[in-house]
């Protein structure tokens, strides 16, 4: 329309302001429905609580990233000095539960053998002695002197009385 306006001026016909008025009127109201039609898309496009109830999913999972991001962003990560100071900790940890596995298994091979020996031997020793004394008592009784079938199991500790035969 301008183009054909342009040219009937071009060619010597001239518009008369009525003409130029209802034409920049067509215009202006050409251009404002444009930007109200382009205002309804921006708003429906932007519309936030039509997205969600069209897309629940979408935008549960929208606003899940969203939160991780942002909690990314946020979250305080540790200096220098204390990510040495953890590594610190953890090999002082580490070293610790080394030592004392390493005297658990040195107590193990060498403290339980000897222990076991020991009691065994203690037991051993205690049973011997109890069959001396037994015996020394049984031949105070019998005038001092050991006979060899005396020596099966006689467990007394009281002396014995002399035979009377």
């Amino acid at each position: 329309m301008v183009e054909q306006n342009d040219s009937e001026a071009a060619g010597g016909f001239e518009r008369s302001a009525d003409d130029i008025r209802n034409d920049i009127a067509a215009r202006r109201k050409s251009i404002t429905q444009t930007v109200g039609q382009l205002g309804d898309k921006i708003h429906e496009t932007l519309d936030w609580k039509g997205y969600v109830a069209r897309y629940p999913y979408a935008s549960a999972g929208v606003a899940a990233g969203a939160g991780l991001v942002i909690g990314m962003l946020l979250s305080r990560r540790p200096s220098p000095s204390e990510r040495i100071m953890d590594a610190l900790v953890e090999k002082a940890e580490e070293l610790g539960d080394d030592l004392r596995n390493a005297a658990r298994k040195l107590i193990i091979r060498t403290a339980a053998p000897s222990l076991f020996r020991g009691t065994i031997y203690g037991f051993a020793g205690k049973a011997l002695m109890q069959y001396l004394q037994s015996r020394a008592a049984h031949a105070e009784g019998n005038g001092g002197s050991l006979r060899p079938e005396d020596w099966r199991g006689i467990q007394r500790t009281t002396p014995m009385p002399p035979d009377v035969s």
